[in-house]
């Protein structure tokens, strides 16, 4: 469930660096994962933390932000639509896992986001880190927009 140590090359092929690297990381029991895309890979996950953060954020009571069943909804639909846009544009998700955003229906979804939310392992990977680094997370979402954005643009200008 927890996202394992991912990297890649700029190239997107193996390398001896990349292979050294899984080495220490296999020997040190290190859950890792390599990726042929990273910088999909960071899009993916940027459409998905912004979000999760943005929630916080906007909740009246940000620990319990997960009672808040409109902000679930709104979030849900958010992580819908980051995940669609996304495949949309590029063609594929990145892990793939993350084309779940896209097909579970809104309520189930809108379901699973509360249960997490309200979980331990919300509070300790994500609720804990978005009141650490409130500046980083809407920096994020600054940044993550305006790249969407910049794609969007940019797919009219071609058409």
């Amino acid at each position: 469930m927890i996202q394992p140590t991912t990297f890649a090359e700029i190239s997107g092929n193996k390398s001896e660096k990349t292979k050294q690297f899984s080495k220490i990381l296999r020997h040190a029991h290190i859950p890792y994962q390599k990726v042929v895309d990273m910088h999909m890979w960071q899009l993916c996950h940027l459409a998905m933390v912004v979000p999760i953060a943005d929630a916080y954020y906007e909740a009246d009571c940000p620990e319990r932000a997960g009672k808040d069943w409109k902000l679930m909804k709104k979030t849900a639909k958010k992580l819908k639509r980051n995940f669609s846009f996304l495949r949309k544009q590029a063609g594929r998700l990145s892990p793939c896992k993350m084309n779940i955003f896209r097909f579970l229906p809104l309520p189930i979804m809108t379901i699973m986001l509360a249960v997490t939310f309200e979980s331990s392992f919300g509070d300790k990977f994500m609720y804990q880190h978005a009141r650490k680094a409130p500046d980083e997370m809407r920096e994020l979402h600054k940044q993550f927009y305006a790249y969407m954005k910049k794609l969007k643009e940019a797919r009219y200008e071609i058409l």
